[in-house]
């Protein structure tokens, strides 16, 4: 992963601040999955999931690494269907046509996962 910004501002002026996750947050992260590990969508879950948790603050208030997965649903809520384009755009920015194509692992269905 590249590095991320510091801070985001979604489309509706919410500031998102952002923490790279270590390997201990991607442990913990695939711990709080559980049986979603099992299932066909695992990669995009994760990967969604990863994009959520990477939420260290909104509007300066600290947020807390999920430590289920229903805190993970409860941080996307509050990270709200912009502040969810916003990270997207961090995350997985728009191809350049002119760039060289990156490699992307091929579970990870995002359409699927921002619905």
């Amino acid at each position: 992963m590249t590095t991320i910004p510091k801070e985001i501002t979604t489309a509706s002026g919410k500031k998102l601040e952002l923490r790279e996750l270590d390997p201990g947050n991607m442990l913990d992260l695939i711990e709080v999955a559980g049986t979603a590990m099992r299932s066909a969508s695992a990669g995009a879950w994760m990967w969604y999931a990863q994009m959520i948790c990477s939420v260290d603050a909104i509007d300066g208030v600290p947020v807390e690494m999920p430590e289920t997965k229903e805190q993970v649903k409860q941080l996307a809520r509050r990270i709200g269907n912009d502040g969810i384009v916003a990270l997207q755009a961090v995350f997985y920015p728009p191809k350049d046509k002119n760039a060289p194509e990156k490699a992307v692992p091929a579970d990870v269905d995002m359409e699927t996962a921002k619905n």
